[in-house]
């Protein structure tokens, strides 16, 4: 058996059992005994706790090293889209006391451990919970990485860490980079990075972004402020708008992208940043 104390695994209706189908087999999770107190330290402390266990039936007494392998790799993106899918780090430091294999250190591919509040999950239940986490373990041996999965979601949760509505957008808009630079190298021609995020929009059939997400990353970086040159907007608000569409936006990509299905529920509104410290405003 190999299996893992699971770090800020909050998943909606909190079920007390669950299990992953993989192509490795059932990874089944088990609610920690001390989950209420784990729960509400995540959601009302500003902590990191263990919620869930972890296990699939793969053992090295039995199976050959490679099953056991492949196994262990199926880790990253359990993890990395349980926390795409909660908005939380969901991360494991530790190995259940009888695994097979023990970790002394994590792999620096699954997410660092670090409260990121109450979470915001782009899902409704359990049940749709885990129908789009094994989704993406599906997708992520082959389209994960033709579309950098691992390292857009490393950055959407640095992104969510932030301390500031600038430092916020600045992540935010780096995914966009990320993304046109991939458009760029599947149409094999040069693009400009307004022209890239359309087409990737266009590809994957969600709605275009306006030029609003260019025009006030523009002024930040060229200004070092939100407000000001082609950007019309005049307040904190106008801004939050942009950030609340260019999140959403992201949403909706990974979710055409990744083969996820469509949204099941749309997570993010000006409210949610515009009480942001925002210091160039």
């Amino acid at each position: 058996m190999i299996g893992f104390w699971l770090i800020n695994m909050i998943v909606p209706n909190d079920p007390e059992e669950a299990s992953i189908s993989t192509s490795s087999g059932e990874w089944f999770l088990k609610r920690y005994v001390e989950f209420i107190k784990s729960k509400d330290a995540i959601k009302s402390r500003n902590q990191c706790a263990h919620t869930y266990s972890i296990e699939i039936a793969t053992s090295l007494r039995t199976d050959k090293s490679a099953a056991c392998d492949a196994a262990l790799e199926e880790m990253t993106p359990i993890l990395l889209g349980s926390s795409f899918l909660t908005g939380l780090a969901v991360t494991a430091r530790m190995s259940l006391p009888h695994s097979d294999i023990s970790i002394f250190e994590p792999t620096s591919h699954w997410p660092r451990e670090r409260s990121m509040g109450s979470g915001n999950p782009c899902v409704n239940t359990s049940n749709e919970f885990f129908i789009v986490l094994e989704k993406f373990i599906v997708a992520w041996p082959t389209i994960g990485q033709s579309e950098k999965t691992l390292i857009l979601i490393h950055h959407w949760l640095d992104a969510l860490g932030c301390w500031s509505l600038e430092d916020l957008y600045l992540s935010a808009t780096t995914l966009l980079q990320i993304i046109a630079a991939t458009e760029e190298q599947r149409a094999g021609n040069d693009m400009s990075y307004f022209q890239a995020i359309q087409s990737a929009a266009n590809r994957v059939g969600i709605s275009p972004l306006s030029r609003d997400f260019k025009d006030m990353r523009n002024n930040l970086i060229h200004e070092g402020k939100l407000l000001g040159g082609s950007f019309t907007g005049t307040d904190i608000e106008a801004c939050s708008i942009v950030v609340s569409d260019v999140m959403n936006w992201f949403d909706e990509y990974i979710h055409a992208v990744m083969k996820l299905g469509p949204v099941m529920k749309k997570r993010y509104s000006k409210h949610d940043f515009i009480s942001l410290n925002a210091y160039s405003i």
